[in-house]
C-alpha cells in the first residue's frame, strides 16, 4: 500500500530542523547519483506499488479545493497504516488508541486547504491522482502527494543555501481500496516532471520504517536510502528513513 509519511503533517513541506540534523543527501554517492528515478507511462502499473490484483488506468492532476475532503480521507487512512505498520515492526506492539483517535480525516483536510488553494510558492505542488473515467466528473480522487522545495544541510543541522536543491515528498498515499493500480507510480512520476521543471536536483522522501509497501514503492522508481534518519515522537517511537534520488 501507499502510505503517508507524518512528516506530511506539514502541507507545505519542511522547514527549520526538517532533516532533524541528518544531511537526507548524504548518501547521494556515486552510485545513487546515477540512479534518476524510473518514468511510468500514464497508464502503467508497477509490480511492486502494491499487494493484491492489479488493474491499470487513472490520471493525476494539480489538486483543487473540492478535492479537499477526499485529500482528507487518503491521508487518514494510509497515514494510519503507516504508522500502524512502524510502530508494529519497531515495537511488537500496535499504535496506541490515543494516536489513532488524533489521525481525523476533517482535521487533515484543513491542514491542506491553504497548500491547496494558495501555495507559499510556484515550486509547491499537490497533486492528487484519480480513477480513469471517461468523463472527467466521473474521476474520484484515490491519492496525493504533496512537493515542497528544500535544500540539504549542513553538519550543525541548518539548512546550506549552497547545498544541492532538492525537492521533498511531504506526503504520498493512496486509498486502501484503489491500491495496486499504478497511482502512487504515476504521482511519483508527476513528482519527478515538475522537480526537473523547477530546476532541482534531487528528490527526497521520508519513510517509515517497517511499512515495505512503501520502500517497495520507492525502490521501484529508483529512489534509495540515503543512511539519514529520524524518530518521531510517536507511541514508543517511531523511525523514519530518508531516500533519495538525483534528477
Amino acid at each position: 500500500m501507499d502510505s503517508s509519511t507524518p512528516a506530511s503533517f506539514s502541507p507545505s513541506g519542511s522547514q527549520d530542523g526538517s532533516f532533524l540534523n541528518a544531511d537526507p543527501l548524504a548518501g547521494l554517492g556515486s552510485d545513487l547519483d546515477a540512479r534518476a528515478p524510473h518514468q511510468h507511462s500514464p497508464g502503467a502499473h508497477d509490480p511492486h506499488d502494491h499487494d493484491g490484483p492489479q488493474v491499470p488506468g487513472g490520471f493525476v492532476r494539480p489538486a483543487r479545493a473540492e478535492d479537499l475532503a477526499a485529500i482528507g480521507r487518503v491521508q487518514a487512512a494510509t497515514m494510519l497504516a503507516s504508522l500502524e505498520a512502524g510502530h508494529t515492526a519497531e515495537h511488537g506492539a500496535p499504535l496506541p488508541e490515543g494516536v489513532r483517535a488524533m489521525i481525523a480525516a476533517p482535521v487533515i483536510a484543513a491542514g491542506w486547504e491553504t497548500a491547496v488553494a494558495e501555495p507559499p510558492s510556484p515550486q509547491h505542488h499537490v497533486l492528487v491522482a484519480t480513477t480513469a473515467g471517461s468523463e472527467a466528473e466521473e474521476r474520484t480522487v484515490v491519492g496525493l502527494l504533496g512537493l515542497a522545495p528544500t535544500r540539504s544541510m549542513d553538519a550543525e543541522g541548518h539548512v546550506d543555501e549552497a547545498g544541492v536543491q532538492a525537492v521533498e515528498v511531504t506526503a504520498l498515499g493512496v486509498a486502501p481500496a484503489d491500491q495496486r493500480r499504478g497511482h502512487g507510480s504515476r504521482l511519483l512520476a508527476a513528482a519527478v516532471d515538475l522537480a526537473r521543471q523547477n530546476g532541482a536536483r534531487a528528490l527526497v522522501a521520508w519513510a517509515v520504517r517497517g511499512d515495505e509497501s512503501v520502500s517497495r514503492l520507492l525502490a521501484s522508481v529508483g529512489m534509495a536510502p540515503t543512511g539519514a534518519h529520524r524518530v518521531l515522537g510517536v507511541g514508543e517511537g517511531i523511525t523514519e528513513d530518508c531516500w533519495a534520488a538525483s534528477l
